[in-house]
């Protein structure tokens, strides 16, 4: 199934939430029993490489400001594969799912994002898990794709809709592993150095956020696709066929120190400090 990442009318508009409704169903199935959280003790971290550690520092659409952070602190895990998967749980959670935002994609910031708790598609769903996978300490990065499907009708007709997806990576343990933060799936047996992604998507680009890239919009977007879909050739598509597991923590945010609670114990006013002594 693939996702535009421009929506051409308000008649696609009406379809879409009704679209997504039933993909985000097939997405939260019942293939992990939630009433077991996963056991993340025997995944062990692995020092980080020079040319992955960089991959923690922000972009200029993804600072860390005090509204992510105060997300991340709360956020605790022994090893980054723990951290992650929290982090998936958090934004499923707590943000909320707008489809009138499309026209809005690649615009705002991560900040706004967390801000306002409203995600508006793909491309808003992995900024906003890219940046609370880095604040926690998951060195992540971005993989925009074009669909081999839009590419070749493209050829034919230049008037399509540019139509894509945005997966991440994430280093866990000693190397990255693919992520679809959009459909809470992680991707076994990746290849990095693949061209070729699920659903018929091909490699575009890796990069920290869409604003590092020069896209700031769907024109400018269209601007930096299309170039791509006029020379793909389909041949250079082979599907990965990886198997997929859904990310779930099971994971009561409501459980993890607040903000609020943090601070107090740092100033010695913590008011569950006398019923824990108890």
């Amino acid at each position: 199934m693939k996702i535009p990442f421009q929506i051409a009318n308000r008649v696609n508009l009406i379809v879409f939430p009704v679209v997504f409704l039933i993909l985000l169903s097939a997405c939260t199935g019942t293939q992990v029993d939630p009433r077991i959280p996963p056991d993340f003790s025997g995944y062990q971290d692995q020092q980080l490489p020079p040319e992955v550690a960089v991959w923690l520092i922000e972009g200029p659409q993804t600072e860390l400001t005090p509204a992510i952070i105060s997300v991340s602190d709360q956020i605790r895990g022994a090893n980054r594969r723990e951290r992650m998967y929290k982090a998936v749980d958090y934004v499923w959670a707590n943000f909320k799912y707008d489809n009138w935002l499309n026209d809005r994609a690649f615009a705002r910031s991560a900040n706004e994002l967390f801000e306002t708790r409203i995600l508006g598609g793909c491309s808003d769903f992995a900024l906003a898990q890219v940046t609370l996978f880095r604040a926690v300490g998951v060195p992540a990065r971005m993989i925009l794709t074009a669909n081999t499907e839009w590419m070749a009708d493209f050829k034919e007709n230049d008037l399509l809709i540019t139509t894509g997806h945005v997966f991440i990576e994430a280093y866990l343990e000693d190397r990255w592993h693919l992520i679809d933060s959009t459909y809470r799936l992680m991707f076994e047996g990746y290849n990095p150095r693949l061209r070729s992604f699920p659903r018929n998507e091909y490699l575009f680009k890796r990069a920290k956020d869409y604003w590092s890239l020069g896209i700031k919009d769907v024109a400018s977007l269209d601007q930096v696709y299309q170039p791509m879909a006029r020379m793909f050739d389909l041949a250079a598509y082979s599907d990965p066929k990886y198997p997929a597991t859904k990310v779930y923590a099971r994971w009561a945010w409501s459980e993890a120190q607040s903000v609020e609670s943090i601070a107090q114990r740092a100033t010695g006013k913590d008011p569950t400090a006398k019923s824990k002594a108890q």
